[in-house]
């Protein structure tokens, strides 16, 4: 996980062949956290809300979980 662009709570990871795009929000009520996948320029699974289930998320936890989420999309076969 390494950050992407100059937005705190933006990051990206290479995972086999495809680009997984994370953004984590503070809001009122806590923290929340989306991914997406792409392939090349391609967006394979547009922006996916995660659940975030912890009572008090760091930002780097919330973004772990949506890298996860988006990891297992990819080895379910992309089925987000």
């Amino acid at each position: 996980m390494k950050p992407k662009g100059l937005d705190m709570g933006d990051y990206e990871e290479r995972y086999q062949d495809y680009d997984i795009e994370v953004a984590v929000e503070q809001v009122l009520t806590g923290v929340k956290a989306h991914f997406r996948v792409l392939r090349g320029e391609a967006v394979v699974v547009d922006w996916q809300l995660v659940h975030i289930d912890t009572l008090w998320p760091t930002e780097h936890g919330a973004a772990e979980v949506a890298f996860r989420a988006a990891r297992e999309a990819i080895d379910d076969g992309l089925t987000a």
